[in-house]
C-alpha cells in the first residue's frame, strides 16, 4: 500500500492531522509603510509610527496560548509543527526600500497556501513582512524532501508604485469601494486572502491582494480548480476569514455587516448549502489588526469538532445548534499580533481527497 502525501489539504473541514501553528516569540509592530495608507490619512499620528518591539510580557502571554492550543490539538492526535523563532525587530531592506522592523510569526495562513501536496508562500503585499518566510524554511524543506511540491510565488518588489498614489499620499479619504489600495503592477496576495473548498477556491479582493495575484494562482494551479472572485461591502478589506467561513459542506458562516456585492452567494444555496450570518465577537472592536467578527476565526477539527475563542459564547451556541462538538480555547491575547485560530495555522495534512462541492458548476 502506497504511504499517504506528507502533505495533504484541500478544504477547511477534512479531519485534521498535522498543521503547523504560529510562534509570538520575537514579534514587533509595524511601522507606517505605504500598505497601511487607508488606515492613517496624511497628517495623521500613525505616519509617524516607524516599527518597535512588543513588550516581553505582552509576547509571553501571547505564546502562553499559542503553546497551550498547539498542546490542545495535540491531545487531540494531531501532529502539531511550529515556525522557527526569528528576531522580527531587525529592520527589513532591499535595494527599493527600508523600513524599521518585520512583524511575527503568530499567523502562518497568511503566508502558506496549501492545495493538496503543494505548500505555496504567498507574496504578502506588506514590507514589513517581506522576509517572513524565513520562520518556515526549514519545515517546508522537510516536507519537500518527504514528497510535497513547494512553490515560491513570484516576490514582489514592492516599489511605491505597487501602492495606489491617491491613497499612498492621502489625497483624499481613501475609498476600498470605489478603488483598490494595490496597482495591478506584480502579482501579490496573502493565503489568508483565500478559502478553499476542494476544486472552488473563493477570493475576496483586498488590501493585501489584487487581481494579477489571483491571476496568477488560477494559471499555476490550472483547469482542475475553479477561482471565484467575491466582494463584501467592507471599508478595510483584509483577507477572507471574518467573512465568509465554511463549518462543512452544506453550511457556510457570512458576516452579516459585510454584505456580498455581487451574486456569489447564490452559488452557494443554489447547490444546496446553507448560508448562516454569523455573530459578532463579545468584545467588541479589538485593534487595527483584527476587528470585531474575529470571533469567526474558528478551526474546524473535521467536519463537526470547532475551536473556538472561549469567551464567545454566541458563536459557541450557534455552532452547537448546528451540530458541532466546539472546543473552548482562550486565543484573545494572541489577537493584537493579528488573528484568531484559522490566521494562527496553516493545515499540512487533513485526511480526504480533491473533489467538486457545487454540483451546478460540474454539470457545465
Amino acid at each position: 500500500m502506497a504511504e499517504p502525501p506528507v502533505v495533504n489539504s484541500w478544504n477547511e473541514w477534512d479531519p485534521l492531522r498535522e498543521v503547523i501553528v504560529g510562534n509570538a516569540l520575537g514579534a514587533a509592530d509595524l511601522g507606517f509603510e505605504p500598505a497601511f495608507s487607508p488606515y492613517f490619512p496624511a497628517g495623521s499620528a500613525g505616519r509617524d509610527a516607524i516599527g518597535a518591539a512588543v513588550h516581553p510580557a505582552v509576547l509571553d502571554v501571547a505564546q502562553a496560548q499559542l503553546d497551550d492550543f498547539a498542546a490542545l490539538l495535540a491531545s487531540r492526535g494531531i501532529t502539531v509543527r511550529r515556525p522557527d523563532p526569528v528576531d522580527h525587530g531587525a529592520p527589513v531592506k532591499t535595494p527599493d526600500w527600508e523600513v524599521a522592523t518585520g512583524r511575527a510569526n503568530a499567523c502562518p495562513r497568511d503566508l502558506l497556501l496549501v492545495i493538496g501536496d503543494e505548500i505555496i508562500e504567498a507574496p504578502m503585499a506588506q514590507r514589513g513582512r517581506f522576509f517572513e518566510y524565513r520562520a518556515y524554511r526549514r519545515l517546508i524543506a522537510e516536507y519537500f524532501r518527504a514528497g510535497a511540491r513547494w512553490t515560491a510565488a513570484p516576490k514582489p518588489l514592492m516599489t511605491d508604485e505597487l501602492y495606489d498614489e491617491r491613497a499612498r499620499e492621502g489625497v483624499e479619504p481613501f475609498d476600498f469601494a470605489a478603488r483598490p489600495l494595490l496597482t495591478e503592477l506584480e502579482p501579490a496576495f496573502d493565503a489568508a486572502s483565500f478559502v478553499r473548498f476542494g476544486r472552488d477556491i473563493f477570493w475576496q479582493p483586498d488590501l493585501v491582494s489584487n487581481q494579477f495575484g489571483a491571476d496568477w494562482l488560477q494559471r499555476h494551479l490550472g483547469d482542475g480548480f475553479r477561482i471565484h472572485r467575491i466582494a463584501f461591502r467592507e471599508p478595510l478589506p483584509s483577507h477572507i476569514g471574518t467573512t465568509l467561513v465554511p463549518v462543512r459542506p452544506g453550511i457556510v458562516l457570512v458576516n452579516p455587516h459585510r454584505p456580498c456585492l455581487d451574486d456569489s452567494l447564490e452559488l452557494f444555496t443554489a447547490n444546496g448549502w446553507r448560508v448562516v450570518p454569523a455573530p459578532s465577537s463579545v468584545r467588541g472592536r479589538h485593534s487595527r489588526e483584527v476587528s470585531n467578527w474575529i470571533s469567526m476565526n474558528i478551526l474546524m477539527l473535521d467536519e463537526t469538532t470547532a475551536v473556538v475563542e472561549r469567551a464567545e459564547t454566541p458563536t459557541i451556541e450557534l455552532l452547537e445548534s448546528l451540530g458541532c462538538e466546539v472546543i473552548p480555547c482562550a486565543l484573545d491575547a494572541v489577537y493584537p499580533l493579528g488573528g484568531g485560530f484559522h490566521c494562527c495555522t496553516a493545515d499540512i495534512r487533513r485526511d480526504g481527497e480533491l473533489r467538486s462541492y457545487f454540483p451546478s458548476l460540474d454539470a457545465g
